[in-house]
């Protein structure tokens, strides 16, 4: 039988007309990084939500940028993303597609973003670590975050920096976990009498793996039942002296397994911008142990969603590893807490994707 209006109006209340947005997303890379995968996540969602978005790379050798624009090639790495690839020679005016929305997601893409004409969008500057720390000059980045334009920002402790540092305002998108990709894995843990820390083998000194190795070092002559586990992308081979288990390289969809056999994770990180990998092992059940590392303040809340040190206090971090080691009970209480917290509290990417469609189209 055919509906009629008012019974088809409910229906229609429900529909949202969105705007079709060009949006542009400027890359340094198309290399696997936490902050490029990122920022595709956000360009193949919202190209799924029927948006044009095209990611800008540069690309100096003519005829890999001619074949790869031709086939739209996309990452191996991420061969299902919907949005569009531009490989440039160089970031120039007439490289740029027309756009409503622009975003630069590197320092050193700001600067020249800025120099753009409105027709190629509205700019919006993707922040996600405090740049100034370790990815630049401190005074080439400090002037491209004082240009004027709209932020992003993936944590609160970011969000104050930008306030308090250059009296700007910016909108925060905590990252979300995928937990399609991460979350328990039944009976991954086979003896309940090992202990077993994880911590990130990672070729940059502010990662605190050189200090965190010491810690367990530490730890292991008291409780030689503990077992030090590395994973890592960047050194295939490293010293594996005072390691019991290293894993080089692991596929995406094995990571959650990984994260699920350590009954903690342990994130002896100078600063992050928010710290995808210590969210990640909470939403695979494993403890946190964790520097406060100013963005882990949005989720890693100490004596509750985990264990928290104080800001590169190395004798802080040994205690509060030592108190998870030695207090079972405490120990999974708080693993369950932060399980739950990031399950329940922080937006998933379907939710985080649409704030940012909502930002974009409150902007136009």
């Amino acid at each position: 039988m055919m509906k009629t209006v008012g019974q088809l109006q409910p229906l229609i209340g429900k529909l949202k007309l969105n705007k079709i947005m060009k949006i542009t997303f400027l890359l340094p890379h198309l290399k696997i990084s936490g902050g490029v995968r990122l920022s595709l996540t956000y360009a193949h969602l919202l190209a799924e939500k029927g948006h044009q978005v095209t990611v800008v790379i540069k690309n100096k050798i003519f005829w890999r940028r001619f074949l790869a624009n031709l086939i739209n090639r996309k990452p191996l790495w991420f061969k299902n993303n919907q949005a569009k690839f531009l490989r440039i020679e160089d970031f120039q005016i007439q490289n740029i597609p027309d756009a409503d929305i622009i975003i630069a997601c590197y320092w050193q893409i700001v600067a020249f973003m800025s120099t753009l004409p409105s027709q190629k969008g509205i700019q919006y500057n993707f922040i996600q670590h405090d740049e100034r720390l370790y990815h630049g000059q401190r005074d080439e980045v400090t002037r491209a975050y004082q240009k004027i334009n709209k932020k992003i920002v993936l944590s609160n402790w970011l969000k104050e920096i930008i306030k308090n540092d250059f009296n700007q305002d910016s909108e925060v998108l905590i990252t979300p976990v995928d937990f399609n990709l991460f979350h328990p894995v039944p009976d991954a843990r086979i003896d309940s009498k090992v202990i077993k820390i994880l911590l990130l083998h990672h070729s940059y000194k502010w990662k605190g793996t050189a200090s965190g190795l010491e810690i367990v070092k530490k730890i292991k002559k008291t409780y030689p039942e503990v077992k030090l586990v590395f994973y890592g992308v960047r050194s295939e081979k490293i010293d594996l002296k005072d390691v019991d288990e290293y894993y080089f390289n692991l596929p995406q969809e094995k990571l959650a397994w990984l994260y699920s056999s350590c009954d903690i994770f342990l994130c002896p990180s100078e600063w992050e911008g928010l710290g995808m990998p210590g969210m990640e092992a909470m939403a695979s059940g494993s403890c946190l142990v964790t520097n406060d590392t100013g963005g882990s303040r949005d989720y890693a809340f100490d004596g509750q969603t985990a264990f928290v040190a104080k800001h590169n206090d190395w004798e802080d971090l040994y205690q509060k590893l030592l108190l998870a080691v030695e207090n079972k009970e405490l120990r999974e209480k708080i693993a369950k807490q932060g399980y739950e917290f990031i399950t329940q509290k922080i937006d998933n990417w379907e939710q985080s994707a649409a704030k940012m469609e909502k930002m974009f189209e409150s902007a136009l």
